[in-house]
């Protein structure tokens, strides 16, 4: 029996036609790099080699006097053209309830750097390769300064500062549940499991390393933008508002096809605003086009979030209290996305597919001298079911149960449907303990151990694993 409402079973057991296979697979795709050059110049960033430091002199005259080369810019030119600075969510706040506090974050750094890859200077030639070149030759003068790269350091008393103004390097916090109800419960509880639990940093890497062309109408003074981009109206609002300074509808934001965008080609980067900046500023065609280096130290990174946490259940399994501590650490500036995801997005889905509404959750967003965190499959949601699935895992084992029995025992009931969980969040629909059947089923759970015998007779390792996910 199907028990799915309609809506879960669309597209299920069906083969839908996909619009854009047969354009992709036949070499007709039009990424940015497929635009002709069409006499454009070439936009090439040097990055700072440093996680931390002052910045002295930067001295170009040499890389100016290089063939090719038709300009290069600072980040104290920016300034002095008042261009803005990248921005993100103004609604959190620090755990005294203060304003969150971070630093912000330019399109090239000013004065300081703060992680080893920070766009530092453009250079701008007639070709990549002479923008290349000439960036070889710019002289900058560092002082270099102690850094901390992890989260749960960066919060402890004495680390380096990565912005003056949080002397503790947290930039914001949430509380969500009640911390003397949970308490309660565990102090009573039959069995309590507790574990420290990473889900570390990582470096999305798409296809198609990130690139950008800007151009000028010379009749209108328009100003396009071809980028990659999941959010190209945001985009858009973000290099008129923030950065530019100019009306929308003096900016159009245009994307093609995109090789792999996975969260991290969400908003605007410093790259996609230095090329629509010196399009405006040179009243040329800009273009640039990032490497894998380029995305590995200057894109966003994912997830990133180190926790304690905790369950206490009665005799049967059932979970009487989930109490979670959690540092998120965001990088050296905030992306749009860097603080929703570990104070917000993870919270909302922490209790999982499970009926548990007794939860203490608190959590900091910490800086480090790192890059930019952001969106990354799933943003938050991963990392937060990870760690009651692995609590899960570990209450089983503790209290003698099948890891099947234990998640039965705590899933939401179809009859609860729409449930309301631990932080207001509503779950529509959703036959979490028949899903879990059909798995064992499908997957022959049963038969595991003959296979693992079996295995085991030519040397081998077996293994299963078992989760549910929302």
């Amino acid at each position: 029996m199907n028990i799915l409402p309609a809506n879960l079973r669309f597209g299920a057991g069906l083969s839908p036609k996909r619009l854009e296979d047969q354009r992709l697979l036949t070499g007709q795709g039009q990424f940015i790099d497929d635009k002709s050059d069409n006499g454009a110049l070439w936009l090439h960033v040097l990055r700072s080699p440093h996680a931390h430091a002052k910045i002295g002199a930067i001295d170009t005259e040499a890389a100016k006097a290089m063939p090719g080369v038709q300009a290069i810019i600072t980040g104290a030119d920016l300034v002095a053209d008042d261009v803005g600075t990248l921005p993100t969510l103004p609604i959190f706040k620090r755990p005294d309830g203060s304003p969150a506090v971070f630093a912000p974050r330019r399109l090239l750094a000013h004065e300081v750097v703060r992680f080893a890859g920070e766009p530092v200077a453009a250079v701008i030639a007639t070709s990549r390769a002479a923008a290349q070149l000439a960036s070889e030759a710019i002289e900058i003068t560092y002082d270099v300064m102690p850094a901390v790269v992890d989260p749960t350091a960066a919060a402890q008393p004495g680390a380096p500062l990565v912005w003056d103004a949080a002397g503790d390097n947290i930039v914001a916090a949430s509380s969500y549940g009640d911390a003397a109800k949970v308490e309660a419960a565990f102090a009573a509880a039959k069995h309590t499991v507790s574990l420290d639990i990473t889900s570390q940093r990582l470096v999305p890497s798409a296809m198609e390393p990130r690139s950008a062309i800007a151009e000028v109408d010379k009749a209108s003074g328009r100003l396009t933008l071809h980028v990659q981009s999941q959010t190209p109206t945001a985009t858009r609002d973000i290099l008129a508002d923030a950065i530019l300074k100019r009306p929308k509808d003096s900016i159009r934001v245009m994307v093609g096809d995109i090789g792999g965008g996975f969260g991290q080609k969400t908003s605007l980067y410093p790259e996609d605003a230095i090329v629509a900046y010196a399009a405006t500023k040179l009243g040329k065609t800009i273009r640039w086009r990032g490497d894998r280096t380029d995305d590995f130290v200057g894109g966003t990174h994912g997830r990133d979030l180190t926790s304690t946490a905790e369950l206490a259940l009665d005799s049967k399994g059932r979970i009487l209290a989930y109490r979670v501590r959690s540092i998120g650490g965001t990088g050296a500036y905030m992306s749009g996305t860097a603080l929703i995801i570990p104070l917000v997005l993870g919270p909302f889905v922490q209790t999982s597919v499970y009926d548990v509404q007794n939860v203490h959750y608190d959590i900091k967003a910490v800086m480090t001298h790192t890059a930019p965190v952001g969106a990354y499959r799933g943003a938050g949601r991963p990392e937060a079911v990870f760690i009651m699935e692995r609590l899960m895992d570990a209450a089983a084992r503790q209290i003698g149960m099948d890891p099947r029995a234990i998640r039965k025992v705590n899933y939401i009931k179809p009859t609860q449907l729409p449930y309301k969980n631990a932080v207001g969040q509503t779950y529509d629909s959703g036959a979490f303990a028949h899903m879990l059947e059909r798995a064992s089923e499908l997957a022959d759970w049963d038969g595991f151990a003959a296979r693992k015998k079996e295995a085991k007779k030519k040397g081998l390792l077996y293994g299963r694993g078992l989760t549910s996910y929302i």
